[in-house]
């Protein structure tokens, strides 16, 4: 049989084979890792402006805070001047003088002279802070950790001396008015007037005025320096105020308390109790 006409099969380069196997391999694994290292890196990145962005709103929180209470300290001094006023002509009047007053005319004056008002201090935001400590820790920023912690220091101490000092006044009051016969006087406005403790109280309430003007401009001074370690602007924190007090607006009406109440329950229409 001749076998001179059939073609033999070529040649399979085995070696060609297996190398273009693992060149390709090669290239899915790099492939692989690649687009593993750009998701992951891709999302720390994300993760990290995320938590910038959430440390410098904290941040803004903070500050727009202490900024509010220094301006209710404000509002508070103010509105004690009348306080001020009244004092300085109740003590300049002698205690006869105050024993022939009419109470119609005398209450009104020590009203108006015991009363400054109260000071309210939202907690929030410092709660917000002072759970995320550790994540300022951790950027190392202790100087706007310090210093932000001695404004919320300072602004207890003005709320509890400020509420405090009106609690006394009142307490005076109301104990000399459920026990008139136990001090001097004609009349229980004139005992109240003429009272030593309470004169030497209404004789503090103008340091005490002074006191709460100083200490809103020194809290807006710490604030200064938390805005320098934060590196924000007062414009920025100005611009943020005016967004966080702006009044949010809905279609649905507010509603009215007199049209919402439960009607009282009429007694004949009940068979048992």
């Amino acid at each position: 049989m001749d076998n001179s006409n059939i073609v033999s099969p070529p040649e399979v380069n085995m070696k060609g084979i297996r190398g273009g196997f693992w060149k390709q391999l090669g290239m899915l694994v790099l492939g692989t890792t690649v687009s593993l290292v750009l998701t992951f890196g891709t999302a720390q990145i994300i993760e990290k402006n995320q938590r910038a962005h959430d440390r410098r709103l904290t941040a803004m929180m903070v500050m727009s805070n202490i900024e509010s209470f220094a301006q209710e300290l404000d509002t508070a001094w103010v509105q004690a001047a009348g306080a001020d006023t009244a004092v300085a002509w109740l003590l300049n009047i002698s205690k006869d003088s105050l024993d022939e007053m009419p109470p119609k005319e005398l209450l009104p004056i020590i009203s108006k002279a015991k009363s400054i008002g109260s000071l309210t201090y939202d907690k929030t935001t410092e709660n917000i802070f002072s759970n995320n400590i550790e994540t300022w820790k951790n950027m190392g920023n202790f100087q706007f950790i310090d210093q932000v912690g001695k404004c919320f220091s300072l602004i207890r101490i003005c709320e509890e001396r400020w509420n405090g000092f009106q609690q006394e006044l009142d307490d005076i009051f109301n104990k000399i008015v459920a026990h008139p016969d136990q001090y001097p006087g004609n009349t229980t406005s004139a005992k109240i007037a003429r009272d030593p403790g309470m004169r030497q109280k209404l004789l503090m309430i103008h340091n005490l005025r002074s006191w709460a003007h100083y200490e809103a401009e020194y809290l807006r001074y710490c604030n200064l320096k938390n805005m320098a370690a934060i590196d924000i602007t007062e414009q920025e924190l100005k611009e943020f105020m005016e967004k966080r007090q702006q009044e949010i607006t809905i279609d649905q009406p507010e509603p009215i308390y007199g049209d919402i109440t439960i009607p009282k329950i009429n007694p004949d229409s009940l068979t048992h109790y």
